[in-house]
């Protein structure tokens, strides 16, 4: 009795000593709003696996061991990919998968889990009526499609890819799904989608884009931007930001994000670097296909009075010489990326030379008052 009470002692222990050379891998994001950890399973301590994992939001994740940032994999581009250490979200569309990830590589993959439920798409003249783009549903009864791009007007809900069974309707962006009725009136543009198959009926909501950051209001507020072209081009006016970095993003998640190192204007690319803002008052610009976006500093002038400063050479190694035709330039600040101050003068005078030979080489920006007028000018040291 004794003897096999050790042997079940010994069998535990030498399992635990095993179970505790592997580390401890897990997945976190948008899905779990970034406060729990989903532990991932191993048999070797190299290849970690999860099996059908809910993704009720579209969003980033990435990897991490012990449950904490000290060592975390992301990456760009999803299925599948090479994860390097602190590297970027993964953009995760809402859906079932099966994950497998490995530690020593960083190689991951997502694999769809086929659903048990029945195939609900979307079809419509965005892609010729040929064949319908899936929907997620985790119940069986509210299917969803996220962030979709519709380049064309009319659509139509159908059943097993087939036209079988179909609904369409006569209201846009909701109302009633009708069985083989005509085609859903929808105005090209990004929508979020819902069908709701047990009632039915339908939604489509313009996807939100919002700048935040700690430029505007903090990393955890989005501002909404407004859109009147279906959510192509948006433009928010007359917001004040201060000095900081900002980003663009949609349905307030990183899955899709903007950003550039250059201000007041860029182009915005995925997971880019933090837009570095200089404290003002803009009409702020963005347009989601292109990336580009403006911010267009509100004056407290009118259009008439409006100030012209020109600065040269820019590039330059040694001085940068800010002149103005009309008016009398008072102040001059400079920033670096960061946001930082380096210089800061008063003046009255139609020509100011700053001497930039002390001045790390990069990209700074020039806030200059002249008469109440303020421009802000781009500027290079080479």
């Amino acid at each position: 009795m004794i003897r096999k009470l050790l042997l079940t002692l010994l069998m535990f222990f030498n399992a635990s000593i095993v179970l505790a050379q592997f580390d401890n891998i897990s997945i976190i994001g948008q899905f779990t709003n970034w406060s729990a950890d989903v532990p991932m399973n191993t048999t070797d301590g190299i290849t970690y696996t999860l099996t059908s994992q809910n993704f009720a939001v579209s969003g980033g994740a990435k990897f991490r061991k012990d449950n904490n940032w000290d060592t975390n994999w992301g990456s760009t581009t999803f299925p599948s990919g090479t994860a390097t250490p602190g590297g970027q979200d993964i953009p995760v569309p809402m859906g079932t998968y099966d994950i497998v990830f490995n530690k020593d590589t960083g190689a991951y993959t997502f694999t769809t889990v086929a659903s048990q439920f029945d195939n609900i798409g979307i079809i419509g003249a965005f892609n010729g009526w040929t064949e319908s783009i899936q929907m997620v549903t985790f119940d069986g009864i509210l299917y969803t499609s996220d962030d979709f791009h519709f380049t064309a007007n009319n659509v139509k809900f159908r059943k097993d890819n087939s036209w079988d069974v179909n609904w369409g309707g006569s209201t846009f962006p909701s109302g009633e799904a009708i069985p083989n009725g005509g085609d859903i009136p929808l105005t090209s543009g990004f929508y979020n989608v819902a069908f709701n198959y047990s009632v039915p009926n339908y939604s489509f909501v313009q996807v939100p884009v919002s700048i935040l950051g700690t430029g505007a209001q903090g990393w955890e507020t989005d501002i909404a931007m407004p859109s009147t072209d279906g959510g192509v081009t948006f433009l928010l006016e007359n917001f004040s930001i201060v000095d900081g970095f900002v980003k663009f993003r949609t349905n307030s998640s990183w899955a899709k994000n903007w950003g550039s190192a250059d201000f007041p204007a860029g182009v915005g690319t995925q997971n880019g670097a933090d837009i570095p803002t200089i404290a003002g008052t803009y009409n702020i610009s963005f347009n989601r296909l292109t990336g580009e976006y403006n911010f267009e500093e509100v004056l407290s002038v009118v259009e008439t009075n409006k100030n012209t400063i020109k600065v040269y050479p820019n590039p330059s190694r040694n001085v940068w010489s800010f002149t103005t035709e009309n008016n009398t330039i008072e102040s001059i600040e400079i920033v670096d990326v960061t946001g930082k101050i380096v210089y800061s003068n008063q003046f009255y005078a139609n020509e100011i030379s700053v001497d930039v030979t002390g001045f790390s080489n990069g990209i700074y920006f020039a806030k200059i008052k002249a008469e109440n007028a303020i421009q802000t000018i781009k500027l290079v040291r080479n």
